[in-house]
């Protein structure tokens, strides 16, 4: 069955290709090199003849660590959206997550000539007119920034700076396109590969990647953070707006240790852990907004004894809907409830038929598996990451804010673990889920959910007498339309592209054959040009001629894997 698309993914058109060429003939020579010939040829790319001049080693690899040490080899872009796809748990094969999760960004820096040319463009004036000291060698490097140690000239604080790397922006876009362009045909060509919905997959990845680029989404959600935390012992580092921009980001310097460090003393840590837990629940059960990779990489734990959350660009958001579902399907998972997890998805507002039996089976399976979710730190955050796959492969659509927030149950379990070895993850939800149901059920929300209802069927009510007019006024004169869409007619698209280029090369050569035929015939009259011009054009002919019947040919001996 084939996993669900958020939305209809449009196809990509080859013109992809051709305005980025000579990275299109970069990306293919790594896939052909990597053992990827066949997929190419299979998706019609125009690759097939490097393998005429490119040596492809002899690899004892598997394809999912084939697929990692591709994106290696093609850099940071898709370094990154691998990355970030590895946070799919529900779409993606264990296999592959796992070679995927073992990518990391190795960077060479970029010297600080081509990064001031970055930071002028920001922010107008030289380092004087904005830092009493700014040192010029990066403290960390990743393919998207660089981070640098400086201190404010306003206030004298201490900062950390991160600039964003020169053209990172154009070249990932290039890429983005071309894998776009991969993705679309693959999913098309491959029925195997549908229920992994690769267009889908790379779509969202992209669209996180694209939000890292912006340095203001991620300063916006650090400033929204600290404004709505009330936490003391909990902070994001404090964020210089004024300084900042799209590529450039200013943010308090913050000293500190990662969890699990044996200079961090027992009482601070285990307070810390309860602390966090504490803030991540209220983020994600009230709040709706929470941090969507908090492990241990993005904590820092201070000589104050507080606790520092770093790297805000990724973060998730709920609405109140998502988060009574979430409440609901808490609450199953906790009881050990099949059936119950189901009627939070109903209650969803779920409208696809279910076989319900299979799915309450493997569901039950999952619970079984996790049913010591006490006992073992990341028990509760792989249950939920579990129940996301079955769904996904129930046809089963679900925001991707749910596996963002899987994936940070899973990390501050594991992080409250390394504080706190006693950590219990339920303990710590279960008075904000009780919190939120208390929302939930309050009179008060049941009667602003209950005006909001009723406001919304009036206003549509009202609605339906001009847009009776409407239509009856495009019918009188002729203006309604009918569009019909057909679909599951993908795997002819490329047969049909195909039958196009011969078509247009078949209407060159006969437009090569009249042209010559003229010059040949009016030659002593047209003495302006040149005497064997007609002949090339004959040749010119003959050769395309000839590539038409060699590629009828070539593709009339292989068959589309769908046919």
């Amino acid at each position: 069955m084939s996993a669900p698309q958020s939305k209809r993914s449009a196809p990509v058109k080859a013109i992809a290709l051709i305005k980025n060429v000579v990275r299109a003939k970069e990306i293919f020579t790594v896939l052909v090199k990597n053992g990827f010939l066949e997929f190419l040829e299979q998706v019609d790319a125009p690759s097939s003849w490097l393998a005429k001049f490119i040596h492809i080693p002899a690899q004892n690899l598997t394809i999912w660590q084939r697929i990692r040490v591709t994106c290696e080899q093609l850099g940071p872009t898709f370094v990154k959206l691998a990355q970030i796809a590895s946070t799919r748990d529900d779409l993606l094969p264990d296999p592959l997550l796992a070679e995927l999760r073992r990518l990391r960004d190795q960077v060479s820096p970029v010297p600080w000539e081509a990064m001031s040319r970055v930071f002028t463009g920001e922010l107008r004036g030289g380092l004087e007119e904005h830092f009493l000291e700014f040192d010029t060698t990066p403290v960390a490097c990743g393919s998207i920034g660089q981070v640098y140690r400086a201190r404010l000239k306003e206030n004298g604080r201490a900062v950390a700076v991160k600039l964003q790397r020169p053209g990172v922006r154009r070249a990932m876009r290039a890429d983005l396109e071309i894998l776009a362009w991969l993705a679309q045909r693959a999913h098309e060509r491959f029925p195997e590969l549908r229920v992994f919905a690769l267009p889908t997959v790379v779509s969202e990845a992209a669209a996180g990647l694209l939000q890292e680029l912006d340095f203001t989404i991620e300063a916006r959600n650090a400033s929204h953070f600290n404004a709505a935390n009330p936490f003391p012992a909990v902070f994001a580092p404090q964020v210089f707006e004024s300084q900042g921009t799209s590529r450039l980001l200013v943010t308090e310097w913050v000293d500190g240790l990662p969890p699990g460090h044996p200079g961090i003393p027992h009482e601070t840590a285990v307070h810390l852990a309860a602390a966090g837990a504490a803030s991540v629940f209220r983020q994600i059960f009230l709040d709706g907004f929470f941090h969507a990779d908090p492990h241990s990489g993005n904590l820092l734990v201070t000589a104050d004894g507080r606790l520092c959350m770093i790297d805000w660009g990724l973060a998730g958001s709920l609405t109140r809907r998502m988060r009574y579902m979430l409440a609901d399907l808490f609450g199953a998972v906790a009881g050990q409830d099949p059936e119950k997890v189901l009627q939070a998805l109903l209650v969803s507002g779920m409208k696809k038929r279910l076989d319900r039996t299979r799915l309450e089976t493997e569901v039950g399976q999952v619970l079984r598996r996790h049913r010591d979710l006490a006992e073992s730190p990341g028990q509760f955050g792989n249950a939920m990451i579990d129940l996301l796959r079955v769904f996904a492969r129930h046809g089963i659509p679900l925001a991707r804010d749910y596996t963002l927030l899987a994936k940070a149950v899973l990390a501050i379990e594991e992080s409250g673990h390394q504080l706190d070895p006693d950590f219990d993850l339920q303990t710590h939800a279960r008075h904000f889920l009780h919190k939120l149901q208390m929302e939930r059920w309050s009179p008060f929300t049941l009667a602003k959910l209950g005006y909001w209802e009723l406001a919304s069927n009036i206003a549509q009510i009202r609605e339906i007498p001009g847009s009776a007019s409407r239509f009856l006024r495009q019918l009188e004169e002729g203006e309604a339309s009918l569009n019909i869409e057909h679909s599951g007619l993908e795997q002819f698209r490329g047969t049909i592209e195909i039958a196009v280029n011969r078509l247009v090369l078949a209407v060159i050569v006969a437009a090569l054959l009249v042209g010559s035929s003229l010059l040949v015939r009016g030659q002593k009259d047209l003495w302006q040009f040149p005497p064997h011009l007609g002949m090339v054009g004959y040749a010119l002919a003959l050769s395309f001629t000839l590539y038409l019947i060699w590629d009828i040919l070539r593709h009339g001996r292989h068959k589309r894997p769908d046919e």
